[in-house]
């Protein structure tokens, strides 16, 4: 079974010209990880999902021959919540996708004999119960990466292999499925028009990157070619916001392409891994990376044209021989990050960190009064509260807030809910 190299999860509206280089990314912080996976044979994908109350549910898998599946959960904080099993005994440690159905509870996908089985648990998660129905057969049993997305009227669709089929369990199945030498699959929905599309890493003729629109009906058959001997892919689209977008680190650097659209890269460098996912407000968050040079991470500004700082993170500590598979969440404004990554064991497995937003601080000064602005990607950030000369001031709807000041020299230190907290300094 082969590991993935990279997983992409969500989409951007547009894109404004950005060059995402590593060389301007500046030195790694300290990133503290959290091991959630392995490193005795850890599963290849995770399923996450987001419920309600704001917990995030990761699904992760654990043993080569007889398998346990795991549900963890982590506070909109980021921290782990309690870890709870969904399955023992089970005999396969494939592929995993989780959704957060229309009625709040969730559904776990996870392929294992005879095809693609379900799982079941109140918004709470913690209590699992299998059902009885399997699709996809053998070629399901096997898939290392599955995809499940919800129609725009909550239906389930889920794919392997580049096979896909609507329903719990499917009405029916494709024969020939739609590109047969993928292997895996991922599915999202266009939150606007409802289109279904799918994608995935083909090796059929010279290879590429495979999407295509498969509900409400087939679209164009696209293929993105690699450039780089190594590649993988993933796609989603954005929440409340048109287009579904395909992203993939070819091991010459990382690319972005809107279905039906343009494409841009984002960074050149020998990146391997890749993943974006949904931020709130249509925003979206993008992280890629390799071995040698740590993983970088950004969020985009509402409307996907502009991006914050790029913040680079270290791998976990001893990390060796690579990071081979990227996944997040980010949909309440933070980044939970979860990185494949092999320890100084060289065991692999799934490591977490939780990441802040950055924004951008900028002064002015004019005659006596100093003006701070605070930007998210270009956006103005509403209610920051800004500390400066022992007053405190919060800023208004453009983003700024005025204070006045005696001659001297200044530091404002900014902080708002979701962010990481930022300074300026100047004189007045």
């Amino acid at each position: 079974m082969r590991r993935p190299r990279t997983i992409l999860l969500t989409s951007a509206l547009g894109l404004a010209a950005l060059a995402l280089a590593a060389s301007a990314a500046g030195s790694g912080s300290p990133t503290a990880w959290t091991r959630v996976s392995g490193p005795t044979a850890p599963g290849p994908q995770l399923g996450l999902a987001r419920t309600a109350d704001g917990v995030l549910h990761e699904i992760w898998n654990r043993g080569a021959t007889s398998t346990s599946i795991f549900e963890t959960r982590f506070s909109a904080a980021g921290r782990p919540s309690g870890t709870s099993t969904v399955a023992t005994g089970w005999d396969a440690n494939t592929g995993l996708a989780l959704l957060t159905m229309p009625d709040g509870t969730l559904r776990l996908f996870a392929s294992g004999t005879n095809g693609i089985h379900t799982f079941t648990a109140p918004a709470a998660g913690r209590n699992w119960s299998p059902q009885s129905a399997a699709w996809g057969g053998p070629v399901a049993e096997a898939s290392s990466v599955i995809g499940a997305t919800l129609t725009k009227d909550g239906q389930p669709v889920t794919a392997w292999r580049g096979t896909a089929a609507e329903g719990v369990p499917p009405a029916s199945i494709p024969q020939n499925g739609y590109e047969g030498g993928m292997g895996e699959s991922f599915l999202a929905t266009d939150a606007v028009s409802g289109a279904v599309v799918l994608s995935g890493a083909t090796s059929a003729g010279q290879g590429g990157v495979y999407v295509q629109q498969i509900l409400p009906s087939p679209g164009a058959r696209v293929l993105r070619p690699p450039l780089g001997k190594d590649w993988g892919d993933g796609l989603s689209g954005r929440i409340g916001a048109a287009g579904v977008y395909v992203a993939y680190a070819d091991g010459n650097a990382v690319h972005l392409y809107r279905y039906g659209g343009g494409s841009k890269t984002l960074a050149r460098g020998p990146y391997l891994s890749a993943t974006l996912c949904a931020g709130p407000d249509g925003r979206l968050w993008l992280a890629w990376g390799d071995a040698a040079d740590g993983l970088f991470v950004t969020r985009s500004n509402r409307a996907a044209g502009a991006f914050e700082p790029v913040q680079k993170l270290a791998l976990p500590q001893n990390s060796q021989n690579g990071l081979t598979y990227v996944q997040c969440q980010g949909s309440t404004g933070p980044l939970d990050l979860f990185a494949d990554v092999n320890d100084k064991s060289n065991q692999p497995g799934f490591w977490h960190t939780h990441v802040l937003a950055r924004f951008a601080v900028h002064a002015s000064v004019s005659r006596g009064k100093a003006t701070i602005a605070v930007r998210d990607a270009g956006d103005p950030v509403v209610g920051a509260s800004v500390s400066v000369g022992g007053r405190h001031v919060h800023t208004a709807a453009n983003g700024s807030a005025s204070i006045s000041l005696r001659s001297g020299s200044y530091t404002a230190s900014v902080s708002a809910p979701g962010y990481a907290a930022a300074s300026v300094h100047f004189r007045v």
